[in-house]
């Protein structure tokens, strides 16, 4: 789930955590996709989780459930 969403950021909740990945909002209708989320800035869980391992395969299902929570809200997301 979303939990908020600025033009740099998003912060997303996954599986109980919170994570805050970086990426740029860009203007509707321009042949853009409204967001690029930064793959590289997922990096590890928000506090009070920032300890627990956050391995390749829950990064996968986090980036795929966030790119879901995207289209929910009718937007276009792409991550590099």
């Amino acid at each position: 789930m979303i939990k908020s969403l600025t033009r740099g950021t998003v912060v997303f909740e996954f599986e109980g955590k919170t994570a805050t990945l970086q990426g740029e909002g860009y203007l509707r209708g321009h042949g853009s996709p409204d967001w690029v989320i930064y793959a590289n800035s997922l990096v590890g869980w928000d506090v009070p989780h920032q300890r627990e391992v956050l391995d390749d395969d829950v990064k996968t299902r986090l980036l795929a459930a966030l790119l879901a929570a995207f289209r929910a809200r009718g937007m276009t997301a792409v991550v590099e």
